[in-house]
């Protein structure tokens, strides 16, 4: 067992950076932070931003094998906070996490995390749907619908390739991080911070609870040519776009010549060498539009991926689906039944039925309807589910209903569970684009929709005049109110 877990630690430890090996990347526009933001983050951390992050953190969080948990920094808070104080002027002198700054780590990340979420929103592409504040993934996900189903309408050919990365957080190579945050603006000693929070990682493997052979990690992250990717040109405006992303989950849309297919291929190959960021095709997925499925084939032996059909599942919602078809809303329905499958064989009384419908029937589906308008018989479906389960119990199969669901549904007000119903819900959830189309006028959703269908007559709506498609999302969002 001993010589088995030796092996295993060598493998890992031939996993660091190769010695001498030397790249730039020059030519892109790194839309880098401003000389005063880059500043700000070099400034001196204050006590306030200090203790802000101290009692935002979990209480039972533990800081390390020879830390102390988040309690003891909060209920000490004003007998410690000088130590606490002096160890980050210490850390922002001498820019080194050493041993003495171990039991303050996670705070000390947290408060540079904190720091860098306020500049993300400079630097961030509008194609990377995570980490910048005010963006969210349907926003991904109601790009990506809409421009496919633009594309399949124009009868004009085209791919989606759907990518996979290898181990995302663990491979990226830390010189090439370097680079990218030199390149983006970020001051000396913000880089060296992060040199800092990275280099000091290492991994042990766990033997009956000991820590066997420690391993120093030399790559991966704590998960805390423009012009050749033409991408797909949509609308009245034709706004371009050649990706779309949220955190490491990437879509690329490009057209189906053999010339720009190798182009990009070519991209993800260096890509992945000078980073560590390296795309593991096997696990890729090309999908075609407005072509034959043999023409597919030969495009996905020439990326070496595979050829899929449509529709997909693209982050946790279908793609390319018919949204007037109930085997669209199959996902939902599948998960609800099986959380009651395993419900049902418990024996529960009729609040604890009543709270787990609140506490997760009845939100399962919200993902999907904030973004599709939900069919009046998959609704009847859902709340025939939930309905079945409130009134019945184990090994007594169905019984009546003693109560009317639209009386069951009303607000707790009134007397009634409070359950709400889930068309409602849905509306509301869509009419929520409408508030934000207003509200948000320099996002690429917003740049997109308004590309594809145009301004209403109002001037600041989106135009609804126009040739719908029935797998759309757009078309129930305007049709609301």
């Amino acid at each position: 067992m001993a010589n088995e877990i030796g092996n295993s630690l060598n493998f890992w430890r031939t996993k660091e950076s190769p010695p001498g090996e030397s790249w730039r990347v020059e030519g892109l526009d790194w839309s880098p932070v401003s000389e005063e933001s880059a500043s700000r983050l070099d400034s001196l951390f204050t006590e306030e931003e200090i203790s802000r992050v101290i009692f935002q953190l979990d209480r039972d969080e533990a800081l390390g094998p020879y830390g102390f948990t988040i309690t003891v920094f909060q209920d000490c808070c004003d007998v410690i906070k000088e130590d606490l104080v002096r160890v980050f002027a210490e850390f922002h002198r001498s820019r080194i996490i050493n041993r003495s700054t171990n039991t303050s780590f996670i705070i000390i990340t947290k408060v540079l995390s904190g720091q860098l979420r306020g500049v993300l929103y400079e630097t961030i592409h509008s194609t990377q749907g995570a980490f910048v504040q005010g963006r969210q993934i349907l926003d991904v996900a109601l790009i990506v619908n809409e421009i496919v189903d633009k594309k399949r309408r124009s009868r004009e050919e085209g791919v989606v390739f759907k990518i996979d990365f290898e181990k995302a957080y663990d491979h990226v190579r830390w010189d090439f991080l370097d680079h990218v945050l030199e390149k983006k603006g970020f001051g000396p000693r913000w880089r060296t911070w992060m040199k800092g929070c990275l280099s000091t990682v290492s991994y042990a493997v766990l033997v009956n609870g000991n820590a066997k052979g420690w391993v120093k990690a030399t790559r991966g992250l704590r998960q805390d040519e423009r012009s050749l990717l033409e991408g797909f040109r949509e609308g009245r405006n034709r706004t371009r776009v050649s990706h779309l992303q949220f955190a490491d989950d990437t879509i690329f849309f490009s057209n189906s010549y053999v010339e720009d297919l190798q182009t990009l291929k070519s991209l993800l190959l260096v890509f992945g060498h000078i980073s560590g960021l390296k795309v593991n095709l096997d696990k890729s997925n090309l999908f075609g539009i407005n072509f034959d499925q043999n023409h597919l084939s030969r495009l996905a032996v020439l990326l070496d991926c595979k050829a899929s059909d449509w529709p997909i599942l693209y982050l946790g919602l279908p793609l390319g689906g018919n949204l007037k078809a109930c085997g669209f809303w199959d996902p939902v329905i599948e998960r609800i039944s099986q959380r009651l499958d395993g419900w049902q064989k418990a024996y529960l009384s009729l609040g604890g039925r009543i709270t787990l419908i609140h506490s997760c029937l009845s939100h399962i589906p919200s993902y999907f309807i904030s973004l599709f308008k939900i069919l009046a018989l998959v609704a009847a479906k859902i709340e025939r589910l939930q309905k079945d389960f409130l009134w019945s119990r184990v090994g007594e199969g169905k019984r009546d209903h003693l109560v009317s669901w639209d009386v069951v549904c009303s607000p707790k007000v009134k007397g009634s569970l409070g359950f709400g119903k889930i068309s409602l819900r849905n509306l509301a959830l869509l009419g929520k684009w409408l508030w934000r189309y207003f509200r948000e006028s320099s996002t690429l959703w917003h740049q997109v929709i308004l590309s594809i269908y145009g301004t209403h007559s109002n001037d600041w709506d989106a135009n609804n005049i126009v040739r719908w498609s029935h797998r759309c999302p757009w078309k129930a969002i305007v049709q609301v109110f």
